[in-house]
């Protein structure tokens, strides 16, 4: 037997590898191997497998199955195959974008000592010497808990926690015992119990368009109004789903920014959720693919390269805000489109695919005309919230009392109301940095980025003109390069500058600001939004991230600066 093997390297090519006696009935299309190849053994998949090579010469032996953890689904490979042929890059480029090469490693998690309360200890504390105050109120804690607990996490109650629960340990009041330390990356806002999901009757008749159509693969587009539930439909749909044995992927724009979303699943399917998104490390990556390939989940919450997620028996595909441009993976290769291939693994995998939107895409609507997907709609706002009442400002006639306002003096005047309420505030400003144009006066020259020729915007952080395509930088230069003249100046705004003038215009107010700058550390978003989100700060100033999937009780008005710059953009 032989079997075609793809390399993760930029070539269409496959090789031919004979099967040794020994792995003869377990290698098969998917399965990740050890051949041969520039002399050393590299990590493949095979393509396919057949009893002749057509070959006469010397043919290399492949050498051992790698993990029969990494063996992908034969649904995903052929999506996996579909992707290869659908954006013309090499099926190893796809495998290497599906399981990435630290995926290739059995990922072994540090083990870490946890302790518990034994029935001795629960016994002696209202015995305990109160010459050991620290041990005494490390037992009390214990008592409260039902699970181990991290000894690290004990400083609260002794200043050497690991000194003074050895202590415990010798007489038998505790019990230590080491566990796998997996950095949880659900360390997301959101606390409480889920309840149980109360639909609408327009929304329950959603649902049972979808439970009462024919089992297997079937795409719909809800349709529904900013506010009408689709969130709740999706997780009844999620819940019978898992309820059938069958499991749920589900896609957002970018889960980093989306943290409410995925807090909800959680609440509701608990420990059987993985998450999945840009912000999580090799390791946390490495230990959900593991965990899936066991099928410890039922459901996966993740951003664009979640679709690739090895869910086993894949009944129900959702596509949250599918018209959100970030859905296009630009680079590196394959440039594909989560939307579209969400579409090709529920046909393979015989799984319904739901896309819901506001404002759908046009392929989608199209989709629904050529009778491709069925439209189902949701035109009331769920539960009994109202629309927001809306206020133009005609910025010309602010500009002629004051040439540079950036704020009216309504929206002053409304967020001075909020405050001395107590109440909150969100500003979104969809440019980042502190001046978007840096031009000459006298020639009109814009500085562009000498790679992408878009216009460099000035960020005071560090003072320097950065391109937010490429990340290049260059220091603002006096002179103009195309005339001479010593006549720059910036113009135009970003989030930088709001943040100075809402600064010096509420003094006392607490201001957070939340756009690509601010959240480069990883959790850094998720401290940012819990900050608000426990009433740490008055002010949320950000990018069209804040804009996504965000939920605050105590937030009363939402002001958008130069609201009309995105009919320009980009």
């Amino acid at each position: 037997m032989f079997a075609r093997v793809s390399f993760p390297i930029s070539s269409f090519r496959s090789f031919t590898y004979k099967i040794p006696i020994s792995l003869n009935g377990t290698v098969q299309p998917g399965t990740c191997v050890n051949a041969p190849i520039n002399r050393r053994l590299q990590p493949g998949f095979v393509v396919a497998v057949s009893a002749d090579s057509g070959y006469k010469g010397k043919i290399l032996t492949i050498d051992s199955i790698r993990e029969k953890e990494l063996h992908i689904p034969e649904e995903l490979w052929q999506t996996l195959e579909w992707i290869s042929q659908y954006y013309i890059t090499p099926l190893g480029q796809v495998l290497k974008a599906a399981v990435p090469n630290s995926f290739l490693k059995l990922y072994k998690p540090k083990q870490v000592q946890f302790v518990k309360i034994t029935p001795k200890g629960l016994n002696a504390i209202s015995n305990f010497e109160n010459k050991k105050p620290a041990q005494k109120r490390l037992l009390e804690a214990l008592s409260c808990i039902n699970e181990p607990v991290k000894t690290a996490s004990l400083t609260e109650f002794a200043s050497s926690p690991h000194t003074v629960c050895s202590q415990l340990e010798q007489s038998g009041l505790i019990e230590s015992l080491s566990q796998p330390q997996i950095t949880d990356p659900f360390e997301i806002m959101g606390p409480g119990e889920f309840q149980n999901i109360q639909l609408s009757k327009e929304q329950q008749g959603v649902v049972d368009s979808i439970q009462n159509a024919e089992k297997g693969f079937h795409p719909y587009l809800l349709h529904g109004v900013t506010g009408s539930g689709k969130t709740e439909v999706y997780l009844k749909l999620a819940q019978t789903t898992v309820q059938e044995g069958k499991s749920v992927l589900v896609l957002v724009p970018e889960i980093a920014l989306t943290p409410q979303v995925a807090s909800r699943f959680r609440k509701a399917f608990g420990s059987r959720v993985a998450l999945w998104h840009s912000r999580m490390t090799k390791a946390e990556k490495g230990w959900t693919w593991q965990q899936l390939k066991k099928g410890e989940y039922s459901v996966v919450v993740g951003a664009r390269s979640a679709i690739f997620a090895p869910l086993k028996n894949l009944g129900l595909i959702i596509v949250d805000e599918e018209q959100e441009s970030s859905y296009k993976q630009e680079n590196p290769a394959p440039r594909y489109h989560a939307r579209d291939v969400a579409m090709v693994r529920g046909k393979q995998s015989n799984a319904a695919v739901l896309l819901t939107s506001a404002t759908p895409c046009l392929e989608s609507y199209y989709n629904v005309l050529q009778n491709k997907f069925t439209l189902l709609k949701l035109t009331k706002r769920y539960g009994k919230s109202n629309y927001p009442a809306v206020e133009l400002v005609d910025m010309k006639k602010e500009y002629s009392d004051d040439g540079s306002a950036l704020l009216s003096k309504s929206l002053i005047q409304a967020i001075n109301d909020r405050l001395e309420r107590s109440e909150q505030v969100i500003i979104l400003q969809n440019r980042r940095g502190y001046s978007r144009v840096h031009q000459c006066l006298e020639c009109g020259e814009i500085k562009k980025c000498k790679h992408c020729s878009v216009a460099l915007t000035f960020h005071r952080t560090d003072n320097n003109l950065h391109c937010h395509y490429c990340e290049a930088f260059e220091i603002p230069e006096s002179k103009c390069g195309q005339c001479n003249a010593e006549n720059m100046t910036f113009s135009g705004s970003g989030t930088q500058r709001v943040e100075d003038v809402l600064q010096q215009q509420f003094p006392d107010a607490k201001i957070l600001r939340m756009d690509m700058d601010t959240v480069r550390g990883k959790g850094s978003h998720i401290k940012i939004l819990e900050k608000f989100a426990n009433g740490k700060a008055d002010i949320l100033l950000g990018t069209q991230m804040i804009a996504k999937g965000l939920d605050f009780e105590n937030v009363t008005l939402v002001g958008v600066i130069n609201a009309d710059s995105g009919l320009f953009f980009p």
